[in-house]
């Protein structure tokens, strides 16, 4: 078997990024030996080998991975933590040593290790101890920051996306945008029909007006959220203690989920890296380094959720003031995340 991976030089001469991130993956993962020849796709030169390649096997991202059988089979990838997971990684091997740390994970010595952690660390460190069964969940600026920072580390992870059913065509367009970005798989989580449909008989589309938002809630996104965790071992969070200092002020770096059970009985652990970060502390990471943001946010709204019920903040207002702006802000929470 051989490995050949394809990476682009720029019409600008200048080296792909994304072609040096997954490098800098592979030699972190301890598998750049593993690459038998680098491939150059000179945009300049559509003759170049790595030009011919991407165009016989019509691949447009790079870098893109091809594998040779012995005989003579070809695989390809365009993803570099699929390529490392299918072709790379030995599965009893990988999952011997993740039970081994997970298992003895331990909150409270975690949290004071954290404490003199930075946020990219303490995902690091989560990355290590749960491997794959560590997932984040992705919906905001703070998510993405971890997605990106989760892609720096190199180290195994997945991310999952409620798709309430009820959010922005612009929400829908940047998951998208970040998928390809980070070249990862998003799990897509909606409603149960089982749920939904007889809910809305009964309400119709926009009963949370008049009774409050709990209950629609409860079935879009508290009810996905239960199978999204379904044979996890720990979750990651962009939560943090100044975004609802009633209700997330006392949070911890790593947490019980007792919401949550793993299958044999026992919480998640749930882990909250950016906890003591301001918002001006996550959208400086996200220009200093380039993270793709919901456009939503040069339009006004700070905080993002469901389009029936976000909408632009005012000036002064705290960041989820514009969240079911009609109800009592002591209740301003959509159950994802309360104890």
């Amino acid at each position: 078997m051989s490995i050949l991976m394809i990476k682009k030089i720029l019409l600008d001469g200048s080296p792909c990024g994304k072609c040096a991130q997954a490098e800098e993956i592979l030699k972190k993962r301890g598998f750049w030996n593993r690459i038998d020849r680098v491939v150059i796709a000179d945009e300049t030169d559509i003759n170049s080998e790595g030009m011919k390649l991407a165009a016989e096997k019509n691949v447009k991202l790079a870098p893109f991975f091809i594998i040779r059988g012995d005989n003579g089979d070809e695989r390809l990838y365009t993803r570099v933590f699929e390529f490392i997971k299918k072709e790379l990684e030995s599965e009893s091997a990988a999952q011997d040593t993740k039970s081994v740390d997970s298992v003895n994970f331990d909150v409270s010595k975690a949290n004071n290790k954290f404490a003199g952690l930075s946020p990219i660390e303490i995902l690091s460190e989560a990355q290590n101890a749960f491997s794959e069964n560590l997932t984040l969940a992705f919906s905001g600026a703070e998510d993405v920051v971890l997605i990106d920072m989760a892609s720096k580390n190199g180290l195994p992870f997945s991310v999952f996306c409620l798709d309430t059913g009820r959010l922005h065509s612009s929400t829908y367009a940047y998951l998208d945008t970040v998928r390809n970005h980070y070249g990862i798989n998003l799990e897509i989580f909606t409603p149960s029909p089982e749920l939904l449909e007889p809910f809305l008989k009964e309400k119709g589309m926009n009963s949370f007006y008049q009774d409050g938002h709990t209950e629609c809630c409860g079935i879009r996104k508290v009810e996905p959220l239960g199978r999204a965790l379904e044979g996890r071992e720990a979750w990651a969070t962009g939560l943090r203690r100044d975004q609802s200092p009633s209700t997330r002020g006392n949070l911890m770096y790593s947490e019980q989920d007792e919401g949550h059970l793993k299958k044999d009985g026992l919480p998640l652990v749930k882990i909250n890296p950016l906890l003591d970060w301001s918002s001006q502390q996550v959208w400086d990471y996200i220009r200093k380094n380039d993270v793709p943001y919901n456009p939503l946010h040069d339009e006004g709204y700070r905080s993002i959720g469901c389009e029936p019920c976000t909408r632009p903040s005012r000036p002064g207002e705290h960041e989820r003031a514009a969240r079911w702006w009609w109800e009592d802000g002591t209740k301003r929470e959509c159950g994802l995340h309360l104890k």
